[in-house]
């Protein structure tokens, strides 16, 4: 980990994302598949949400249409993806570029779970939300605070 940034805006609650439209923020482990320098929201490092993972709880669970595009960006809005603000998605966008998005990462979590109890929403009801978040903070517990 060289970095990490305050989120400036992201809409829903804790939980995964479960189908498009519900404007939650994707959680998991994701890769970035498409850099944009020049996105509405400055620019964006577009994730490969829904990945297997996701897909394959999806099928699971009989849901549908997942949603598409998301992305960490630039600006101080959002409905569904991370805004972190123009200066922050400057050094990440470059950090980005320099490393290669194949040797990138992205882990997003409800909370810090390097340790820690996962902040739930009770109103999300996937019997895999357990197994879920001890996944997250696995990746997550290599690195420092």
């Amino acid at each position: 980990m060289l970095r990490d940034y305050p989120v400036l805006a992201a809409s829903g609650t804790a939980g995964p994302k479960l189908r498009e439209g519900d404007r939650q923020v994707p959680e998991g482990v994701y890769r970035i598949v498409e850099l944009n320098p020049n996105s509405r929201f400055h620019r964006a490092l577009k994730l490969d949400y829904p990945n297997a993972f996701d897909a394959t709880m999806a099928r699971k669970d009989a849901r549908i249409k997942l949603g598409s595009d998301i992305c960490i960006h630039g600006k101080n809005c959002s409905t569904g993806c991370v805004a972190l603000g123009d200066p922050a998605i400057e050094d990440l966008f470059g950090l980005v570029e320099q490393t290669g998005i194949k040797n990138v990462k992205v882990v997003i979590a409800p909370n810090d779970l390097r340790g820690h109890i996962p902040v739930k929403n009770p109103a999300v009801k996937v019997e895999w939300l357990d197994q879920f978040y001890e996944t997250i903070g696995r990746e997550l517990r290599p690195f420092k605070r």
